[in-house]
């Protein structure tokens, strides 16, 4: 694979308005976005996570932020849905 992975994982949340749970996970990586098979993610979170990632996918290694595991959150507030991005390891 050329460049990096990165799974974005649901760690915490208030409530989900779109049923989403803690453990549910989307992949990303240069060629696009992956969902496991038969699952669905809110295309609000996924939205507010690719600014944050996109232009670092490219890269050979990951930087220091995507090393640092960051914690990112959806939009709703009253949701305080957090998702925690980390680099996939090619195994």
């Amino acid at each position: 694979m050329t460049g990096l992975k990165v799974r974005c994982t649901v760690e915490d949340m208030n409530y989900s308005a779109c049923g989403l749970e803690v453990g549910d996970h989307f992949d990303l990586d240069a060629t696009g976005l992956t969902v496991p098979e038969g699952k669905r993610f809110c295309y609000f979170a996924i939205a507010s996570i690719l600014p944050a990632v996109l232009g670092r996918l490219d890269a050979a290694s990951p930087d220091a932020y995507l090393r640092s595991r960051p914690l990112l959150a959806c939009p709703d507030p009253p949701e305080n849905l957090h998702i925690r991005l980390h680099v996939v390891e090619d195994s």
